[in-house]
């Protein structure tokens, strides 16, 4: 991969995941969000570029699952609280689905079945933390809310 994008897309990613981990601090949904939703932008652009140069089918059935993890995270203005149990029940599910595919292509970088730089698999996992914290946080206990 071109060292150049390499830079960028690091420095994209730990800025979106600072925005998320701000978001989350000051309980501020939207925010949290948008963290995410550009984060799962980097691995998009990284697979394309991936599947440029191997033409490689693996690299575009990790591009779809990004792309859905981008749809899913857009920060729209959807206000429900727990006064909504299903609406509830289906963010903690979706916010699970989404923990699972960043430790999974986390791992999958730290391991090396994917020809990306570590740094990019560690970005993943601190994801995952962000989103442990996240569950812990706002679907365990009965008085956490978002603003």
């Amino acid at each position: 991969m071109f060292f150049t994008f390499e830079i960028l897309g690091a420095v994209h990613c730990i800025v979106c995941i600072l925005i998320a981990v701000y978001g989350v601090r000051k309980r501020i949904r939207s925010l949290f969000l948008f963290g995410l939703c550009f984060f799962n932008m980097s691995p998009i652009i990284g697979e394309v570029l991936a599947y440029a140069e191997s033409n490689d089918l693996a690299h575009l059935i990790i591009t779809m699952f990004f792309i859905i993890q981008v749809i899913i995270t857009l920060p729209i203005r959807t206000e429900y609280g727990s006064e909504n149990p299903a609406a509830m029940a289906l963010s903690e599910k979706i916010g699970l689905g989404i923990l699972v595919a960043n430790l999974s292509q986390g791992g999958l970088i730290l391991a090396d079945v994917i020809d990306a730089p570590l740094l990019f698999g560690c970005l993943h996992l601190s994801i995952v933390i962000v989103l442990l914290y996240v569950y812990i946080v706002f679907y365990k206990k009965e008085n956490a809310q978002w603003h």
